[in-house]
C-alpha cells in the first residue's frame, strides 16, 4: 500500500472498494447483456434462414451435390497438375546433373587428385550395385 491508502481513515478506503465493486458489477452486467443479445441474435437470424429455405431442400440438396462434384474436380485436376509438375521438374534436374557432370568431376580431381567415385550414375542416382534388394 501506498503512504496516502494508509493515511486514509476506514471509511474512505471502504468507499473506494464499493465504489470499485460498483464499476466492476456494471462491466460484468454489461458485457452479459452483449453476450446474451448476440446469442438471441444468431438465433433469431438462424431461424430466418431456416424459414427461408423450408420446403427448398431438394433444391439445395441438388445445389450441394452439384458443388461437390466441382470441388471434386477441382481437387483432381490440381492433383495432376501437381503430379506432372512433380515428374517435370525431376527429370528437369536429372538432365541438368548430367549437363553439370563433368564439369564438377574435373573441378573436384583438381582439388583431390587422389579422390575416389562415389560411383553415383551420370544423373545423379544411387549406384545400382549399392541399392539393397
Amino acid at each position: 500500500m501506498t503512504a496516502t491508502k494508509m493515511n486514509k481513515p476506514a471509511s474512505v478506503r471502504s468507499q473506494e472498494r464499493i465504489s470499485l465493486a460498483r464499476v466492476e458489477e456494471r462491466y460484468r452486467t454489461i458485457r452479459t447483456l452483449i453476450r446474451v443479445a448476440g446469442g438471441v441474435g444468431a438465433v433469431h437470424l438462424g431461424q430466418g434462414a431456416i424459414a427461408l429455405l423450408s420446403g427448398e431442400t431438394t433444391r439445395l440438396a441438388f445445389e450441394l451435390s452439384v458443388l461437390a462434384d466441382v470441388k471434386f474436380a477441382v481437387t483432381l485436376t490440381l492433383a495432376g497438375a501437381t503430379t506432372t509438375w512433380a515428374i517435370a521438374e525431376r527429370v528437369i534436374r536429372h538432365r541438368k546433373v548430367e549437363q553439370m557432370q563433368g564439369r564438377i568431376k574435373e573441378l573436384e580431381t583438381r582439388l583431390d587428385p587422389n579422390r575416389s567415385s562415389s560411383g553415383l550414375t551420370l544423373k545423379g542416382k544411387t549406384n545400382p550395385k549399392d541399392k539393397t534388394k
